[in-house]
């Protein structure tokens, strides 16, 4: 029996189109949330203050910040030293920075906090809500809806402007004025929209345990993986991996800092957080910081370079949140 034989360009085409591609037949890629890390050998830089609970996520804006943790939100605005709390009717998944002080998902609602904790307006979301992200002109704002596999965009009065139907589990986010990366764990995948339209625009795997991803500036958007232990810098149009590089520590958090072009990392099992300037062809580190113990969080103020990193030990009943000055 005759058998047709493709031309050997036409077996090359099709393996490099599909050799980057997500893909639902591998097993899932989620890296579980690091629970240890080697009491610190030195002394954390800037100032330390201490939260009831350990803290899940935090945002810096200016003198102030915000965390949050497993059923509790707090702010702190200095010259105070302690934070204050914020009464929240639910789980805080994620917070971030807006126009109008910090936006946290709070169950089925992003509800705005003012910078000395003052609650102003929740936005209703049609489920539970997950990741955030803001371009950085906060005129809208993305919201993850895992158990729908959603992405919505709600306007900067909070109104439902789009819902992006992702066909996954979107974990994390990013925004650029144009453009919105969805990272789905499980999948280790990252994939682009159109921010105006909603439109898919591609997608790409992501190492092979993605666990955070920044916006990083000209178009490109950084990613973690946790699982190789690796800093991923894809550029779109179209969506490329141009630079690979090894964060040896175990990476977990990401944060950009757009007014000094560079990209922080926490690095969990060293209690460290290094910046990397990704301008050239390969990462070069420019600065790193001894940090509290197990930095599970990072957040940066692109005004002023203030960094900020949030941890805890595995057991420790308090968290402990970190302010470092440029």
């Amino acid at each position: 029996m005759m058998r047709r034989l493709l031309p050997l360009t036409t077996l090359l085409l099709l393996t490099a189109c599909d050799a980057g591609a997500p893909s639902s037949n591998h097993p899932d890629a989620t890296v579980p949330t690091p629970t240890w890390a080697p009491a610190p050998s030195h002394t954390p830089a800037g100032t330390t203050t201490r939260v009831p609970s350990g803290p899940t996520g935090l945002a810096v804006k200016g003198d102030g910040l915000a965390v949050i943790a497993k059923d509790a939100a707090f702010v702190r605005h200095e010259p105070a030293t302690d934070v204050t709390s914020v009464t929240v009717d639910g789980s805080p998944s994620a917070v971030v920075t807006g126009s109008d002080g910090y936006r946290m998902v709070v169950g089925a609602s992003v509800v705005t906090v003012a910078a000395d904790g003052t609650k102003g307006a929740a936005w209703p979301l049609p489920a539970e809500g997950g990741a955030i992200a803001v371009p950085p002109a906060g005129d809208w704002t993305a919201v993850a809806l895992p158990a729908t596999g959603d992405v919505i965009i709600l306007s900067a009065t909070g109104a439902a402007t789009r819902t992006i139907h992702t066909g996954g589990r979107p974990s994390a986010l990013a925004a650029d004025e144009e453009r919105i990366a969805v990272l789905d764990f499980a999948e280790s995948s990252l994939t682009v929209y159109d921010a105006a339209t909603g439109a898919r625009q591609e997608a790409l795997r992501a190492g092979d345990g993605a666990a955070a991803v920044a916006a990083a500036g000209n178009g490109r958007f950084a990613v973690v993986d946790a699982r190789d232990g690796e800093l991923l810098v894809f550029e779109t149009g179209p969506l490329l991996l141009r630079q690979r590089y090894p964060v040896p520590g175990g990476p977990w958090a990401l944060a950009y800092d757009s007014g000094r072009d560079v990209l922080w990392v926490t690095v969990t099992q060293r209690n460290e957080v290094a910046g990397y300037d990704v301008t050239g062809g390969t990462p070069r580190e420019v600065a790193r910081h001894a940090t509290v113990r197990l930095p599970l969080a990072v957040a940066v103020d692109p005004r002023t370079g203030t960094l900020a990193v949030a941890g805890s030990g595995a057991t420790a009943p308090e968290g402990l949140v970190q302010r470092i000055p440029a």
